[in-house]
């Protein structure tokens, strides 16, 4: 407990990143994002879909499943 006028930090341990950029992930792991415009994301195209990891939205090349990037920050507040 602290005292009047003091401030306490509490440490926050971050854990790794579910996947990695570049990654190669498995088909049927993870759940694909299906109204992309509902999340605030902009539409899927050239080749790319949405992904949902852990609690994240990736892009990743729907061909060869490799992660292209984090797009968590994109969505709107409808993202659960």
């Amino acid at each position: 407990m602290a005292a009047a006028g003091t401030c306490v930090s509490v440490p926050v341990k971050k854990s790794p990143p579910p996947v990695t950029i570049g990654e190669v992930i498995q088909k049927g792991k993870y759940s694909m994002v299906m109204d992309a415009r509902w999340y605030g994301l902009p539409p899927a195209q050239d080749g790319w879909v949405y992904f949902r990891i852990e609690r994240d939205v990736y892009r990743v090349d729907y061909v060869t499943m490799t992660v292209l990037e984090r797009a968590t920050a994109e969505t709107g507040r409808n993202w659960p």
